[in-house]
């Protein structure tokens, strides 16, 4: 049987370098294109990590400002209307149309300020409440107030208080106690609201006459009225006719 011989030829060392290099540079795009992708995933890891974290800060200090600023223990819908605002009280009594003798711009004013006294709540709105109210007969909802304009109120009851011969000129003895009574309960309201939102504003003190006064009118942390009014005006009702109203 016959062999069959192969011929061998031997394999230069340089074509084994040269065959070894053109391997590693074959491999070498997929090293960096492995490393390419990693530092990428890193980094956006790091960014995803990143905006995590700040959103966490970011809500945190959103919550307790709310916590501080607008406290959510009680519900009313007109809550989302409210901002806040830097403003001077004022102290000008001699040109202030809410301020001095009854006239006829003085009660115009005062009852302007009081005509979304009552206004209309839903259904669902009053559901997040309490206590029930009064609905309409047309079942378009239920008669409520904010609080501030019973507040109000009772200012313009004190002040009318002062002039009873004008306001009130055929009281019986009945209507006196009913007023005092009435007088007693808007002081006593008036107490407690003051003492409930615990206004922090402080005032400084100067001399008049050898006696310290302090500057009550000084800047306080208000509501925008405007804006609250606009919402009660846009819900107010006209309580002149309770017919209108379940009895």
């Amino acid at each position: 049987m016959a062999t069959t011989k192969h011929d061998y030829s031997p394999v230069a060392s340089s074509d084994i370098e040269e065959s070894r290099t053109s391997g590693e540079q074959l491999r070498a795009p997929h090293r960096q294109h492995g490393r390419s992708i990693y530092c990428h995933y890193t980094l956006y890891s790091l960014l995803l990590l990143s905006n995590i974290v700040l959103f966490g800060l970011w809500w945190r200090a959103t919550v307790l400002s709310e916590i501080c600023v607008r406290p959510k223990l009680s519900y009313s819908p007109a809550k989302h209307v409210i901002s806040y605002e830097q403003r001077r009280l004022k102290r000008d009594i001699e040109n202030n149309v809410f301020t001095g003798d009854p006239r006829p711009e003085f009660d115009a004013a005062w009852k302007h300020l009081l005509e979304p006294m009552t206004i209309k709540i839903s259904s669902e709105e009053l559901s997040h409440l309490p206590d029930p109210s009064i609905p309409f007969k047309d079942g378009s909802g239920y008669i409520s107030e904010l609080a501030v304009y019973h507040e109000i109120h009772c200012i313009k009851r004190i002040r009318r208080h002062f002039h009873l011969d004008r306001y009130y000129p055929n009281m019986t003895e009945d209507d006196r106690i009913r007023e005092e009574a009435h007088i007693d309960h808007c002081l006593e309201y008036w107490r407690e609201a003051a003492m409930c939102r615990g206004d922090t504003t402080l005032a400084t003190f100067r001399w008049v006459d050898g006696l310290p006064y302090s500057r009550v009118y000084s800047d306080h942390e208000c509501v925008n009225w405007e804006a609250l009014d606009q919402w009660a005006r846009s819900r107010m009702v006209d309580m002149s006719d309770y017919e209108m109203l379940v009895q």
